[in-house]
């Protein structure tokens, strides 16, 4: 049987996203967990708990912010969104039968790039907004981002690999929007178990 012929119910994709932003609920709790830690400087007063400033109110630190807040309307609401979605194209137009290939495609570009994307974020705006919040200037932020979390693969600073967080965050960026883009592929081309 071909790979792009196979079929599988709407219902059970739908299943898959409730699923799915169930796990990214889970996942949210886990992430808020961190952000609350005091000693972190997320949010806190300067002067508290020897933050110097917050992460929140100062570059790159705002990148935390983002991405938490990203990831929650994205990767949490876009979950059940799609859930919905292909349930109410179930029960509403009687559209019962997807693409089992491009599901299962959708499912993991869909987490895969939105867990990376905002994972990048909060990952710059942790390990550079945490500098500046203990004392550091935004240079040493910059560094501590580039050797920390994503060394560069080319010493030359006119190369595109020089700069790593953005050539991170962009692959991922294409993986979600990749997932976005079958899943409408697939919602849009769903057929009637009868057809």
């Amino acid at each position: 049987m071909n790979l792009f012929s196979q079929t599988t119910k709407t219902m059970d994709l739908a299943k898959k996203f409730l699923a799915l932003g169930t796990f990214n609920v889970i996942l949210s709790v886990v992430f808020t967990a961190v952000v609350l830690d005091p000693f972190l400087c997320v949010s806190v007063s300067p002067g508290q708990f020897g933050c110097h400033d917050n992460m929140v109110t100062s570059w790159p630190g705002t990148w935390l912010f983002i991405g938490y807040f990203t990831w929650l309307i994205v990767g949490v609401l876009g979950s059940f969104g799609w859930a919905g979605l292909f349930y109410l194209g179930d029960t509403l137009r009687g559209k019962t039968e997807v693409n089992a290939f491009f599901s299962r495609v959708h499912v993991i570009a869909f987490e895969v790039g939105v867990l990376g994307a905002t994972a990048c974020m909060a990952a710059v705006g942790y390990v550079g907004g945490g500098v500046v919040a203990t004392g550091g200037g935004a240079a040493v932020a910059a560094e501590a981002i580039s050797v920390d979390i994503f060394p560069p693969l080319s010493n030359n600073t006119s190369s595109i690999l020089n700069d790593m967080p953005v050539i991170i965050e962009a692959a991922f960026i294409v993986v979600a929007l990749l997932g976005i883009f079958l899943g409408i592929l697939n919602y849009v081309s769903a057929k009637s178990s009868s057809a």
